[in-house]
């Protein structure tokens, strides 16, 4: 584990509070956003905007043009369809495709896949013919029908409608004709195939989509709040976020909550929130290592004998034989001026883990240091001679 991957931040705490379709915050982007186009001239009173939930009836898909696989005469009841929007320039679309077309070999004709893009035809046909991996195509890797979409009128009534604006983005049409699934491609194996055995709950899913358009809310207006530093709104938002998801998501409104306090100076009462989180991870390792590294990491004044606490338990956990956890250790020794003991962690975590440049570069950092302190001593030692 690289040492940044340890300093829980603000962002990454509050994405992490939630759900399963939020669940982003990997070194690799889940999702891009679509570019906007350029805005349309303005009309005098439109209509609102159709809304497009869980549960709702699937709007028609309006096709410009195929482009990869057999045609399609419109939704049809009786059937399920997965209405996918990507588009080339997307690398978390490419990568998820190959996992869209096991999918769609597992379930050949009990569900049809369509992935929607935007992307005028020469684009798409000229992706399809560049190779995927060693000599393989991709038209010979997707096994699904790619379609154009009708001057975006199938991303207006699905995605639009939806308030989604990260491709890709699936939609899963039940046998009954209405939208069951709204979310990441990579995460709906497990909703589809309970979908295919008729054992989905529709209900349930409406009410996690709700969820988790709450917690997008919450994390646009906690992040606006944090810039702002207005300490008090931002804790008043997890207040709320306390409220609406409970013991479910104590943890990750734990480590925000904390990242507030540090940022607002309010050293007393960060240092009995740590002490609780402390407690309530003596057993674990890895959030033990992750609140220590979070506070050698963080600014401002460091509560190092807490990090120390922590640092010690995980290493002990570990038996000494993980290269994060010594890391981190090593650093709490490395801030509080002991520097051999700082260096010799140090040695044990870059033996184990010698190919990780993070704790590589903490080793020859405190290998200068100790030489500079000696340099420093001979020198006085030189001038207390003469």
């Amino acid at each position: 584990m690289f040492a940044t991957s340890r300093h829980w931040s603000a962002g990454f705490c509050l994405m992490c509070l939630s759900l399963a379709s939020l669940l982003a915050c990997g070194a690799v982007s889940l999702a891009q956003e679509e570019p906007a186009k350029p805005d349309a001239p303005a009309a005098a009173a439109e209509p609102p905007a159709p809304t497009l939930g869980i549960g709702d009836d699937a709007p028609p898909i309006a096709i410009d043009s195929w482009l990869h696989g057999e045609p399609l005469d419109g939704l049809k009841a009786g059937e399920i369809y997965v209405v996918e929007f990507w588009a080339t320039w997307c690398g978390p679309c490419l990568a998820n495709m190959p996992h869209l077309a096991e999918l769609q070999t597992e379930y050949g004709e009990k569900v049809h896949m369509i992935g929607v893009t935007r992307e005028e035809t020469e684009v798409v046909e000229k992706f399809l013919e560049k190779k995927q991996s060693g000599e393989k195509l991709w038209k010979d890797v997707i096994s699904y029908r790619l379609a154009r979409d009708l001057d975006d009128q199938t991303s207006t009534a699905y995605m639009r409608a939806a308030q989604q604006s990260g491709i890709p983005t699936a939609f899963i049409v039940g046998r009954d004709g209405k939208v069951q699934w709204i979310g990441h491609p990579a995460r709906m194996e497990e909703p589809l195939a309970k979908i295919v055995e008729g054992n989905w709950d529709l209900e349930l899913a409406r009410a996690e989509l709700v969820k988790q358009q709450q917690m997008k809310a919450a994390s646009r207006q906690f992040s606006l709040l944090m810039r702002a530093q207005d300490w008090d709104g931002a804790l008043a938002v997890l207040d709320e976020l306390e409220t609406l998801f409970g013991e479910d998501q104590a943890d990750s409104i734990k480590n925000a909550r904390l990242n507030v306090l540090d940022n607002a100076g309010r050293s007393e009462e960060a240092g009995k929130l740590r002490a609780e989180m402390i407690t309530a991870a003596w057993d674990n390792p890895q959030q033990l290592n992750a609140i220590a590294w979070r506070i050698v990491a963080g600014r401002g004044e460091k509560d190092l004998d807490s990090a120390m606490k922590a640092a010690q338990r995980a290493v002990e956990l570990t038996e000494s034989k993980e290269g994060a956890t010594l890391d981190t250790l090593a650093r709490v020794y490395f801030l509080k001026q002991d520097l051999d003991t700082a260096l010799e962690l140090q040695a044990k975590a870059f033996e184990l883990e010698p190919e990780n440049r993070t704790i590589k570069a903490s080793f020859e950092m405190y290998k200068r240091a100790i030489e500079a302190a000696k340099a420093v001593e001979g020198k006085e030692a030189t001038v207390e001679k003469e």
